[in-house]
């Protein structure tokens, strides 16, 4: 049994934060851009007011800090594919040149654990709609119920008495 590397855990780590927040995120996709394909790290779509949203996020699980080159050339494959926004994600930082580069710009850089951080109320958010969805759907079998049937099941309390 072959051990993953710690890049791959790392890119599925992130990948499976953007679905917990409620987008799709797919790792290791080629995008045909308008001049060439582009493999991305982790390809993620989401929708906010309507509108479909497309972020390319770059994983770089390094042992030094990610440089300019690397923010230019992620800017590149976002104008490209035509992407609203790009992340490069690196536990170990940035070079004072990326962080320029990225300055002003749809590129964000961060770490995972700040990522985390700005995104937890989506999770809750998304946990707060899956409860509200079953509560809905708890209430309209509820009364979709007979008060007769209701009661039949404990789930009314008898004239009179509250339950």
């Amino acid at each position: 049994m072959s051990k993953q590397p710690d890049w791959y855990h790392f890119q599925e780590t992130i990948c499976n934060h953007f679905n917990s927040i409620g987008a799709r995120a797919q790792t290791n996709v080629t995008v045909q851009g308008t001049r060439t394909s582009h493999d991305i790290d982790i390809f993620v779509r989401t929708k906010f007011l309507g509108q479909d949203i497309t972020w390319v996020v770059e994983a770089k699980k390094w042992n030094h800090k990610v440089n300019k080159l690397h923010v230019l050339a992620l800017r590149t494959i976002v104008t490209d594919i035509g992407a609203d926004k790009g992340f490069i994600i690196s536990e170990k930082g940035f070079q004072s040149g990326a962080v320029e580069a990225a300055s002003d710009s749809n590129i964000l850089l961060t770490t995972l654990s700040d990522l985390k951080n700005q995104t937890k109320h989506y999770i809750q958010d998304e946990i707060l709609k899956t409860y509200n969805k079953r509560l809905i759907l708890l209430e309209n079998r509820y009364w979709s119920h007979s008060k007769k049937i209701r009661q039949q099941y404990g789930l009314r309390g008898k004239s009179g008495t509250s339950l």
